[in-house]
């Protein structure tokens, strides 16, 4: 019988999950410096898989920061427009993964990493 109470109890209890994927389809600015197409021009974040916008503590009371950097990060944060991954540094142009028309439908991929 405790068996089976403490099965049910683990199976009640509440699971975090903290998954690392990417947005491939449209790249994110962070994923594009990794395609041979951008790499000379928008270094790489190693990172890109990572992005949670500060994590559960800082986004509790809607703070969230565009494109998944911390809210809390002077602006431009790293994948705004302006940010370390959100320009072309030898054009001074702005990277932009792929423009829809409003109302547009959009194929979107998405690549899991971890599920851990």
């Amino acid at each position: 019988m405790k068996t089976i109470a403490a099965f049910a109890a683990l199976a009640l209890a509440p699971v975090a999950v903290e998954g690392h994927g990417r947005l491939v389809t449209p790249p994110h600015r962070g994923y594009i410096g990794k395609l041979p197409k951008y790499a000379p021009f928008v270094p790489p974040n190693w990172s890109d898989n990572s992005l949670n916008a500060g994590g559960v503590g800082a986004t509790k009371d809607g703070q969230y920061g565009i494109c998944g950097d911390p809210f809390t990060q002077a602006s431009p944060r790293a994948h705004e427009t302006g940010g370390t991954y959100g320009r072309f540094p030898q054009y001074g142009a702005n990277v932009t993964g792929a423009c829809y028309a409003p109302g547009a439908a959009m194929n979107l991929k998405v690549q899991l990493t971890a599920n851990h």
